[in-house]
């Protein structure tokens, strides 16, 4: 019976495990082929986000590949903890396709912000935890009769807030990047979560599907606006 239950458990939390072990298994892979995740050239080279390249070389793919680069152990020590642990609370509530949805959208979501508005280069999983952390938030308005959501809400709020004002204090921190993930979590979590039931709950998860879509256009477009660059003439 115990066999069974832990089968039951490691399927609903499949999704979280994976992200874990790519995570782990990329900042190894750096350390193998460059002896170091903290050298510039190792974190250019390897996908880290840095809006100068995406403009000038259209890397967009960076957008997702910093979600999976970790600049020092530390930095992988501290999100693979957060990951593990949130991970394996939200994906049995959400199920692990919208589990996975969420972190790729917040992950994304929250790079693109950090593209709008640093010019330095970043990276983490940091992005997709904070889009976790707005995700339970969320969950709790959505479900507000859900005694346990309400109790985590609280937590995750504080977490929240601690964190950005560590961000604020702590110029080595991508706030931007950290803002931009739980804004985006928060409206994927509202697309693919909220229920269906009624007419203004499916309006609801459209118009958070359409933010979510106008957003990433108009960081994007302010990415380059920002720094003096015609958008139309290098995509046209």
């Amino acid at each position: 019976m115990e066999k069974i239950k832990s089968l039951f458990i490691w399927n609903k939390t499949l999704v979280t495990t994976i992200l874990v072990f790519i995570n782990v298994a990329f900042f190894l892979w750096m350390m193998i082929n460059f002896g170091s995740t903290t050298d510039i050239e190792a974190l250019l080279q390897t996908g880290a986000n840095f809006a100068p390249f995406i403009i000038h070389y259209q890397d967009w793919y960076r957008l997702i590949t910093a979600a999976f680069i970790h600049i020092g152990g530390t930095h992988l020590l501290m999100n693979m903890i957060v990951l593990f642990f949130l991970g394996i609370e939200l994906e049995p509530i959400m199920g692990s396709l919208r589990f996975l949805i969420l972190y790729f959208v917040a992950a994304i979501g929250g790079n693109v912000v950090s593209f709008a508005f640093n010019d330095n280069i970043s990276a983490g999983a940091s992005t997709a935890l904070f889009g976790m952390f707005t995700a339970m938030l969320t969950l709790s308005t959505i479900y507000p009769d859900n005694r346990y959501l309400k109790s985590r809400a609280l937590s995750m709020g504080f977490v929240l807030a601690f964190n950005i004002v560590l961000g604020l204090i702590n110029q080595g921190v991508d706030n931007f990047g950290h803002i931009g993930g739980a804004l985006f979590g928060a409206l994927i979590t509202y697309g693919i979560e909220t229920p269906i039931a009624s007419h203004n709950n499916r309006l609801y998860r459209l118009l958070a599907v359409l933010g979510i879509v106008i957003l990433f256009l108009l960081f994007v477009w302010y990415g380059y606006y920002s720094r003096g660059i015609n958008i139309g003439g290098i995509l046209g």
